[in-house]
């Protein structure tokens, strides 16, 4: 069966898809080649749809064209975020070689573009944290204050200033009970994001998540979204080192009264250093736990049991 959405074999990767006037945006980092045997990844993409699965390429944000100011092939995972009239596209600058971790941001009138770096510099510089500084999320609460959240293994959040130049404070560490990841107990992994739904705030990092009532936490860890039995074959062939819930990284969204979640999918491609995206329904139990993914070649469609944690 060919599959439902376009972007196959494009290389996007890491995506994180907001919805703008009624269309979906996925801001997405690019894997170079389908020869890759590292991670080369070198810009970040936009594009748009009114369907989840026909999409149109918008805008590259190349690297020469914000403060690093050189070809780069380490533009790894991105969000936006609307902010008043503007908006706000935030990049992970990661230098495998010089240990390098930091975070920039454009900024818009439009989301298709264009993108001006209107910082000159790093909004979150490397080694400012007690974890490396990339993979951010853009999370916008009640008042309409944004706050970023970023990190590996431990997460940190800081409420952006009004005119989204700086950080209104300085990072604080998000405590998380019981956590679990792809490698084990009491680890969780890179690219955190948070949604909200109800009065539940959802921590999530790739296919594992835990809970709060409060921003700041602590979040309960709740469980694992990914079940390999309700893995369509297609899904199964090719997975990541430590198994079939490591390394689909994404976001969550909703759009139109239905929740998703937008994924890295190997699948396609069996090469870990050349990934493409899906998109699988989210539902929720009446417990609020997120149930698990039926992953299937005709993208978005519906899982079945409650998948809860400890």
């Amino acid at each position: 069966m060919k599959p439902a959405i376009n972007l196959i074999g494009k290389g996007l990767t890491d995506p994180h898809i907001k919805i703008f006037d009624d269309t979906a945006y996925l801001f997405a980092s690019r894997d170079a080649s389908p020869e890759n045997n590292r991670f080369v990844m070198p810009d970040w993409q936009i594009w748009a749809s009114d369907d989840l699965l026909h999409w149109t390429h918008v805008y590259t944000l190349r690297p020469e064209d914000t403060y690093i100011g050189r070809k780069f092939d380490g533009c790894w995972a991105t969000d936006a975020v609307k902010k008043d009239s503007m908006f706000y596209w935030a990049f992970s600058e990661v230098d495998q070689t010089n240990d390098l971790h930091q975070i920039g941001v454009v900024r818009a009138s439009n989301p298709a573009g264009p993108w001006e770096d209107y910082l000159g510099g790093p909004l979150v510089p490397d080694k400012s944290v007690g974890t490396a500084a990339y993979d951010p999320c853009f999370f916008t609460d009640e008042d309409g204050d944004v706050y970023i959240l970023f990190g590996v293994w431990k997460y940190y959040i800081a409420k952006m200033s009004d005119d989204m130049r700086s950080l209104a404070e300085p990072p604080r560490p998000i405590e998380i009970l019981h956590a679990e990841g792809p490698y084990g107990k009491g680890k969780t992994d890179d690219k955190v994001f948070l949604h909200k739904r109800g009065d539940l705030h959802y921590l999530s990092w790739g296919a594992y998540y835990a809970v709060s009532k409060h921003l700041h936490g602590p979040y309960k860890y709740r469980g694992c979204i990914v079940s390999p039995e309700l893995l369509d074959e297609a899904f199964r062939g090719s997975t990541w080192p430590h198994g079939p819930t490591q390394g689909r990284h994404g976001s969550f969204f909703e759009w139109r009264g239905q929740w998703y979640f937008a994924y890295c999918e190997m699948c396609f491609s069996g090469n870990r250093y050349f990934r493409d995206f899906w998109i699988s329904k989210v539902e929720y139990g009446e417990d609020g736990s997120i149930l698990p993914l039926r992953m299937s070649l005709n993208a978005v469609t519906t899982p079945s049991t409650p998948c809860n944690g400890n």
